[in-house]
């Protein structure tokens, strides 16, 4: 199981009025692990007035580059994100996990392809780190990318944007849009809902031949700009999406299979060894009933979106209570989010090593 390190706070920078950006050291020891692709994300761990915090902030540095970087946008309430803006500094650290997450591009310098990415608010972050990435490793690639916001003063990496279109003029188009501001032309006001995803696609994709899209934001925007570009003719599996923030429950149950009795046997494998523990079915989710029995589970949102909690069913049925952070072939495959899962038969064997 992926452990933990602390990581030095190299820089931290206010990114607009309500947003930072937090550079982090690696030490030299863990550099090897802490590589990653463009799109996925670090989960941390903090402790804040006794009460431990797991939250999960994608990386928006380019593949080769360090320090690594994250953006934080500072939530009413939210008691990372203000930690983060008001108490630290540079030279602390933050206990972050290694990279992970399914929300990523592979990359090849052979590619020859058109990529679009529509982002919303901080969901630009990952993808900034794609567009960073694929201008950089594949010198025949295109990318668009449409960018939602309230206002041009609330729009995180507004400058990294526009050094990067200066960079590479041909092969960066950007638009930007913002819903409480007016805008010389209309198209660049509002939402990016259906008909202005219709709109902006007419207008700046003519003559592409788009290899992928990725869409990063809330979720009602994520489904609507999904569902659009489907419409669009796009494959859906050419449509990557990642999720900012849990979306309600209930809005993506997976029925459970049958009947159970009171209690279930879990049996995981971590690192090669086996823990086991008994839980009720009634119980919240397995990472909690593991925590209860002093056996921690690897984790960070607990909403069924980051994917860090994924793991490979070898024996036995569980039911999950919503999926946001794995692709239909894994599912198939067996895999499931132990955040959201409880145990239908008597036993289940969890493996958290198989990929």
């Amino acid at each position: 199981m992926k452990q933990f390190h602390p990581l030095t706070i190299e820089r931290i920078e206010r990114e607009t009025r309500d947003s930072v950006r937090i550079a982090l050291r690696v030490p030299e020891e863990f550099e090897g692990e802490y590589e990653f692709l463009p799109g996925q994300h670090l989960p941390f761990a903090i402790t804040i007035d006794g009460k431990k915090l797991r939250r999960t902030y994608s990386i928006c540095s380019g593949v080769d580059e360090r320090p690594l970087e994250i953006g934080v946008r500072v939530q009413p309430g939210g008691a990372f994100s203000e930690y983060a803006a008001s108490t630290l500094s540079v030279g602390d650290t933050l206990d972050a996990m290694p990279p992970g997450g399914r929300f990523r591009i592979d990359l090849d310098k052979a590619n020859a392809r058109d990529y679009i990415g529509f982002a919303a608010g901080s969901g630009i972050t990952p993808i900034l780190s794609i567009i960073k990435s694929v201008l950089d490793y594949e010198p025949g690639s295109r990318f668009v990318l449409f960018y939602g916001n309230r206002k041009q003063t609330t729009t995180m990496f507004i400058e990294d944007l526009y050094a990067l279109k200066n960079r590479y003029p041909e092969r960066l188009q950007l638009q930007f849009v913002f819903s409480q501001e007016d805008q010389e032309f209309p198209i660049a006001a509002g939402r990016l809902d259906a008909d202005k995803v219709r709109e902006l696609y007419a207008h700046f994709c003519k003559g592409l031949d788009s290899a992928a899209a990725f869409v990063c934001g809330p979720d009602t925007m994520i489904r609507t700009v999904t569902d659009t570009l489907v419409e669009l003719g796009f494959d859906p599996d050419s449509v990557h999406a990642e999720r900012f923030g849990v979306p309600r429950k209930g809005e993506a149950k997976v029925a459970a299979a049958g009947k159970a009795a009171d209690h279930a046997s879990i049996t995981v494998i971590m690192d090669g060894h086996k823990k086991a523990f008994e839980m009720r079915r009634d119980d919240e989710n397995i990472v909690d009933a593991a925590a209860e029995h002093g056996i921690e589970l690897p984790y960070s949102c607990k909403g069924g979106v980051c994917a860090t909690c994924r793991c490979h069913v070898r024996e036995g049925e569980v039911t999950m209570a919503a999926n946001y952070g794995l692709e239909p072939w894994e599912i198939k495959a067996g895999f499931v989010l132990a955040c959201q899962s409880r145990p239908v038969s008597e036993s289940v064997l969890l493996d958290y090593d198989k990929t």
